[in-house]
């Protein structure tokens, strides 16, 4: 016999001579037992998509300090191409240091493990009756969905400061030669 069912609980109430608990006693407590542990995952899950979001904007502020480090770079290029570009052409100077690419990434969570986790949420939220649950759901899919909002503009800013990375590269390049 497994146990949490019914016919279990009967045998428990025997053995240790106890009266045996009616059927509907037994059902409200599987109820009560269920939703409980639905707002015990939900709050688990609140928490975790809390630290994602964190994480998330942390990562967007690196993004933004990478970017402004970018354009000021883009903008001493500038000034070194004017200031420096004729004379480079004249004496056809080669410096002998190769240039070295930075690479761009971003940290967080796949777009792909929020979506399964606004899925497991609308699951939840159809399986439980309890109005706080369906509340806490809602409010856990609302932060997913800001979260996914946060990963397309820190796509964005990566795809950006890559863009600007590689024609700083070339530009570096073009001038070294």
């Amino acid at each position: 016999m497994a146990e949490g069912t019914y016919e279990y609980e009967c045998m428990r109430a025997e053995l240790l001579g106890l009266a045996h608990p009616s059927r509907e006693e037994f059902e409200e407590k599987q109820k009560l037992r269920q939703e409980t542990e639905v707002e015990e995952q939900l709050t688990e899950q609140l928490k975790e998509v809390d630290l994602q979001e964190e994480s998330v904007q942390g990562t967007s502020g690196k993004m933004d300090e990478l970017n402004s480090i970018l354009t000021a770079t883009q903008q001493k290029i500038n000034k070194f191409k004017v200031a420096c570009g004729s004379l480079t052409s004249l004496l056809k100077l080669r410096p002998s240091t190769p240039s070295n690419e930075p690479a761009g990434g971003s940290e967080g969570k796949s777009i792909n493990d929020a979506l399964d986790t606004l899925d497991t949420m609308k699951d939840l939220n159809d399986a439980s009756d309890a109005t706080v649950t369906k509340a806490a759901a809602k409010d856990l899919g609302t932060k997913v969905t800001s979260q996914l909002d946060k990963l397309d503009s820190l796509l964005y800013k990566a795809d950006n400061a890559t863009y600007s990375m590689k024609h700083q590269t070339d530009q570096m390049k073009k001038i070294a030669k």
